[in-house]
């Protein structure tokens, strides 16, 4: 359930990295006290905005935490089925791929998405972009399992393509206010702001902003000529190996596929089976 407040051609989201999986009814009180608590928010003079052009909130970021400089984190975009996308590298696109698309992005830098197969609009294309705020403390070697998850919902992709401006703050919630609801795979909790309101400054008051994704309708004019400037000088970007599935680990025989309750093997003998690593993420380079 969504509660959209348009503002001529440009729509402002927040979103979280929690997803929602309650009744109706309760969506809606919860999105309407959030949305009460906009107009009763801090009066706070933030230098940044959400319409701010791509790479400008991140940059003054780095200057007051450039501990977080260098450090590629986990992210993960997911769209509708059959949804492609594709990345850049050396001042080109790639081969697109099939969402969901997991890689580690750089902090402080802005992506250039090729985003292709998008529902009813066959031959049509968006070129949003991703830019990477901050990163998450998730357990040493175990990164690549808590990505900031950026969700291209089809109904934002077809705004930008008929003209339209959308703009998502994804942030992590702040524990002390966090919602206490189960998580739904590949949807979001979203809260829509009206065009007079800072997106970045909500989201900063529910928790901390992750990432800023902007779906637009700019298309570049020739894919093979010089696209450094549309692709923001492709900044480097780290595959991540997919997790692997229970189910993977059995056809691999690396695992035993059996059920406790009707199988002779006890849960400490399967807790003595030799099980690989989960991949990791290497460590940064040394500056």
């Amino acid at each position: 359930m969504r509660i959209l407040l348009k503002s001529t051609q440009v729509w402002l989201v927040i979103a979280s990295l929690m997803a929602w999986s309650e009744s109706d009814g309760y969506l809606i009180g919860r999105l309407q006290a959030q949305s009460q608590r906009i107009g009763q928010l801090p009066k706070v003079n933030y230098l940044h905005d959400a319409d701010s052009p791509p790479g400008a909130v991140s940059a003054g970021r780095l200057m007051s935490r450039a501990a977080v400089a260098g450090y590629f984190q986990p992210v993960e975009v997911t769209g509708p089925e059959r949804l492609e996308v594709a990345l850049a590298q050396s001042g080109q696109f790639l081969e697109p791929l099939a969402a969901p698309v997991k890689v580690g992005m750089l902090v402080g830098a802005v992506y250039r998405l090729r985003v292709t197969n998008i529902p009813l609009r066959p031959g049509e294309e968006l070129y949003p972009t991703i830019e990477v705020l901050d990163r998450l403390y998730a357990p040493r070697g175990r990164e690549h399992r808590f990505p900031v998850p950026i969700v291209l919902e089809k109904e934002d992709l077809w705004r930008a393509l008929d003209g339209g401006m959308v703009t998502r703050v994804i942030y992590l919630e702040d524990s002390d206010n966090a919602s206490p609801a189960a998580d739904e795979p590949g949807s979001q909790r979203v809260l829509d702001v009206g065009g007079q309101d800072n997106a970045l400054k909500v989201a900063d008051q529910f928790g901390r902003p992750m990432a800023i994704l902007r779906i637009g309708s700019r298309v570049p004019t020739d894919l093979r000529g010089d696209l450094s400037a549309f692709l923001y000088n492709s900044p480097p970007w780290m595959p991540l190996t997919p997790v692997p599935t229970k189910q993977g680990l059995v056809d691999a025989g690396l695992m035993a596929d059996v059920e406790l309750e009707e199988s002779e093997v006890s849960a400490k003998q399967l807790r003595r089976q030799a099980i690989p690593n989960e991949p990791r993420l290497p460590a940064p380079a040394a500056r």
